[in-house]
């Protein structure tokens, strides 16, 4: 979709009126802002977790009582492993080096189609 629409942007820029230039331009920047500020905030998502398994490994935990080290176990358990937002059971994980991947893919799409419309 978002090279849908840089493809709109940067090919038929003259052929469109100011307003629909502009409204295009504005579809463009909603659709990269709201990817980006989801993956930002899976991204503080992740940053949270990290601080929170910090702060549980720090802590002499090892002297409470045992039903306080069992849940604190059970704690670490949970917050050893990343906690990006994930969709399609793991296979696209949302992190900013994959907003990147896409929006590399994104850019390629939009040279190759130019270059196939200026040899044909």
């Amino acid at each position: 979709m978002m090279a849908l629409l840089i493809y709109q942007v940067m090919f038929f820029d003259s052929k469109l009126s100011r307003m629909r230039f502009i409204k295009l331009n504005m579809e463009v920047v909603a659709v990269f802002g709201d990817l980006f500020y989801l993956i930002n905030v899976s991204e503080i998502s992740d940053d949270c977790n990290g601080l929170l398994r910090r702060a549980l490994v720090d802590c002499s935990w090892t002297k409470c009582s045992s039903k306080t080290r069992r849940d604190i176990c059970m704690l670490l358990r949970r917050v050893q492993r990343s906690h990006h937002m994930k969709f399609y059971d793991g296979a696209i994980v949302l992190s900013r080096v994959f907003f990147l991947n896409i929006t590399k893919i994104a850019y390629r799409f939009v040279n190759f189609v130019r270059i196939g419309y200026q040899l044909g």
